[in-house]
C-alpha cells in the first residue's frame, strides 16, 4: 500500500479502532523501485488499503513508472475517498497510466455521509466525479473505468438506489 495516512475518520474503518496496529507512513521510492521486478508480468496493480493513496506525493510517479513496464493489456488502480481529486488531479491521474478508479460514497444526504465519513462533503465527491468524467474525454481515455465503493450498513442501506443513481448520473 502506497500509505496509510488518511484524511477522513471514518468510523467504519479499522483504523478507528483502538489497537489496530496500523503504523501511519508512506511508501518509499526504493520500495517500490523494489516492487518494479514484478510488474511486468503483473495483470493488475492496485495501490491502496486502508490509506489515502492521494495523499501520497509520489502517486502519479509510481502510476506512471509501472505502466511503462506493464503490460499493455493489465490495468493500474484504486479506490479512494475522491477528496483530493479537482479537474487538474484527474488529468494528471489518467496521464500517468490509471486505469481504473474507485470513489466511497457511502451516502448522498449530507449529514448521514458526515456521520459516515468525518470530513467528506457530498460536493467533494459531486466535484470528483464531475473532474475525472471530463478526463476521461479531455485526456482522450474514454476507456478510463469509474467506480463506485459503498459501505452497506443498516444506517444508509435505505439509501442505496438513490447513491447509485447519483454516482451513474456522474459517469460512475
Amino acid at each position: 500500500e502506497t500509505t496509510t495516512n488518511c484524511n477522513l475518520g471514518c468510523f467504519m474503518c479499522v483504523k478507528q479502532t483502538g489497537k489496530c496496529g496500523i503504523i501511519e507512513g508512506e511508501m518509499t521510492s526504493a520500495t517500490f523501485r523494489a516492487l518494479e521486478a514484478a510488474l511486468p508480468q503483473a495483470e493488475a496493480l492496485i495501490l491502496n488499503g486502508v490509506g489515502e493513496p492521494l495523499l501520497h506525493p509520489e502517486i502519479e510517479t509510481f502510476i506512471s513508472r509501472a505502466r511503462q513496464v506493464m503490460p499493455k493489456e493489465s490495468w493500474i488502480g484504486f479506490q479512494t475517498n475522491g477528496l483530493l481529486i479537482d479537474d487538474q488531479r484527474a488529468c494528471d491521474l489518467l496521464e500517468a497510466g490509471l486505469d481504473k478508479i474507485c470513489v466511497s460514497v457511502d451516502a448522498v444526504t449530507p449529514e448521514k455521509l458526515k456521520k459516515l465519513r468525518e470530513g467528506a462533503e457530498i460536493s467533494n465527491l459531486d466535484q470528483a466525479l464531475n473532474a475525472l468524467a471530463k478526463a476521461k474525454f479531455s485526456v482522450g481515455r474514454p476507456e478510463f473505468q469509474v467506480g463506485v465503493e459503498i459501505v452497506v450498513m443498516r444506517s444508509n442501506l435505505t439509501e442505496l438506489p438513490a447513491t447509485l443513481r447519483w454516482a451513474a448520473s456522474r459517469g460512475a
